[in-house]
């Protein structure tokens, strides 16, 4: 190295330039951060007073409710005399529960209406609550708590608190109530027939959707909270008797040994219980559609329900369920079937199309009729480009184009989806960047992958498609047979919460294949799909002749026997 060069070096090693010193600030700022995360603990403790009990004195639980909650300025706490005698409070969340309807159905009955209705005011305390419950308050939900911290935990949730002095524990008063959006047709889910309404951000109102369509007292709605500070509800529903007590179990598990800050959505959920978390297809299906979640509650499957999301979660999972859409049971089963055909044939295009042009011009031209051939040479006599090169551009060039049309608002969307690919094709094409036979390719490959039902599916079957091409730019028609063996080995090796992921075709179940690739009348599937308590499907009335009813039990279990 010259003696120059050395000296720079060194004065530089000596003496850095102002703007590449730290100042003294930010280290120390570095300095705190590092021994803070030194002396943190590694779990995060429980936020409220676990096990702390509500004391007789009003005060002292206000005092302690602001401590906790921070003096929020959307709290509310009115203090009342109740009949003029007794002190009491009302505490609630204006931002989470209805004031007109705790003015109403609280706080003026309390102070102002037993007074003049001539009811009498009991002096005893016991006598007193029960007073409060059953002929002041009206709601349809009240209850009592001893725990402050159970306390703090309904007011998040928009619960309101009635505190009377001298009484060891709060009344909960049920009047929560805030803005959510109206009942509406699913947007990523649309049907030409059947029913419109879809899921929204409220779980109350999910939960509605649900019961009102099941009138059976056998459908359970069983609630539990996930999330260290969103302490979200959650909710698991099945129908007891159809759903296996096993499935039921593993789920319960499953959700129970979720540990996050917060769940935001239910695909938080999904992440978690998935058997398989590192694989591109999705383990377990996620719907808007109050149809299919009922569709699956009969078949025995468990649905999962957070609030804020408008998706359901549905366990176990099939292959063939992320194939089929909501109207393939709305049309007759002749059309369905047809559908279902081409839609697996395009499903193959998306996966396979590309990879076969390029190994079929790169590798093995012989396989292409001669005009063909010739029509093709003459469309790449002036690309620069290899075949592989040429289908890769488009490919990510239409995939760019997918996620701009989706991130952009709709109108603009559109418009950017439809011109800017036939703008970037017909320019493309001009310059001789790309061939037009590719334009076509990646145009048809594109527009087939719009009719896999589910979105998530539709992503694990695009990365399948790049693997594929790799391997035919490579091996030609070799490496695409290796491709295809190795996602078919990966799709038979996963499970869904213990059911295989291509049952009932591997393992071969022929009773149910009536609902997989094809769809045969309803009055032929007879049996649900396994594992479920109970596999005979009850209210057929019309039967072929020369039919004979089927075993009355299956057998439910999370891992297929052998027999299967």
């Amino acid at each position: 190295m010259p003696n120059w060069l050395r000296s720079l070096f060194s004065w530089l090693k000596r003496r850095r330039p102002a703007f590449l010193r730290p100042s003294v600030d930010s280290g120390r700022v570095q300095r705190a951060i590092e021994e803070r995360v030194a002396t943190k603990p590694e779990s995060i403790p429980d936020q409220g007073f676990p096990g702390v009990r509500i004391g007789t004195q009003v005060e002292a639980n206000l005092a302690a409710i602001r401590e906790l909650l921070g003096n929020a300025p959307d709290l509310v706490m009115r203090d009342l005399r109740i009949a003029g005698s007794f002190r009491a409070a009302v505490v609630f969340f204006d931002t989470l529960g209805r004031s007109e309807m705790v003015a109403t159905q609280v706080i003026e009955p309390l102070a102002y209406e037993a007074v003049r209705s001539g009811l009498k005011v009991p002096t005893d305390l016991a006598r007193l609550e029960q007073w409060i419950r059953t002929q002041v308050v009206n709601a349809t939900s009240i209850t009592v708590e001893t725990e402050l911290d159970q306390v703090v935990r309904d007011l998040c949730h928009g619960k309101t608190a009635l505190f009377v002095e001298r009484l060891p524990h709060a009344i909960i008063v049920d009047l929560a109530g805030y803005d959510t959006r109206s009942v509406t047709e699913p947007v990523g889910e649309p049907v030409v027939r059947g029913p419109r309404d879809g899921f929204v951000d409220n779980l109350k109102t999910n939960m509605s959707l649900i019961r009102r369509r099941v009138g059976s007292p056998l459908l359970r709605f069983e609630r539990m909270e996930l999330g260290r500070w969103t302490r979200t509800p959650v909710v698991i529903a099945y129908i007891h008797g159809l759903a296996d007590e096993a499935l039921v179990q593993e789920v319960r598990r499953r959700l129970s040994a979720i540990d996050i800050d917060g769940i935001i959505d239910t695909s938080y959920i999904e992440h978690f219980i998935e058997d398989t978390p590192y694989t591109i297809f999705p383990q377990v299906l996620n719907t808007e559609r109050p149809d299919i979640v009922v569709a699956s509650l009969l078949e025995g499957r468990v649905a999962i329900l957070a609030e804020g999301s408008p998706f359901a979660l549905i366990v176990p999972t099939t292959l063939w369920m992320l194939m089929q859409a909501a109207e393939d049971y709305y049309q007759r089963w002749d059309g369905a079937t047809l559908v279902r055909l081409l839609r697996y044939i395009l499903v193959a295009a998306v996966v396979l199309f590309p990879s076969i042009y390029v190994a079929a011009t790169t590798f093995h031209p012989e396989m292409l009729p001669s005009t063909l051939l010739i029509s093709i040479a003459a469309a790449r006599e002036a690309v620069p480009f290899s075949s592989f090169a040429e289908v890769l551009l488009m490919e990510i060039t239409f995939e760019a184009l997918r996620e701009a049309g989706v991130r952009l608002p709709r109108p603009i969307g559109q418009t950017i989806s439809i011109v800017g690919a036939i703008v970037i094709g017909e320019a493309a094409v001009t310059a001789q960047i790309v061939s037009a036979p590719v334009v076509i390719i990646a145009a048809f490959t594109g527009i087939s992958s719009f009719v896999i039902p589910h979105f998530n599916l539709g992503i694990g079957f695009r990365i399948a498609r790049f693997f594929i091409l790799l391997l035919a730019g490579s091996l030609g028609l070799l490496g695409i047979s290796i491709g295809v063996m190795l996602m078919i080995l990966h799709l038979a090796a996963l499970r869904s919460f213990g059911q295989p992921y291509l049952a009932p075709v591997s393992p071969l179940r022929w009773y149910e294949l009536g609902d997989t690739i094809v769809r045969l009348p309803r009055w032929v599937m007879r049996r649900r799909p396994r594992p479920t308590g109970a596999s005979v499907r009850r209210g057929v009335e019309f039967l072929p002749q020369g039919s004979t009813d089927a075993p009355e039990r299956g057998e439910g279990s999370l891992r297929a026997s052998p027999g299967d």
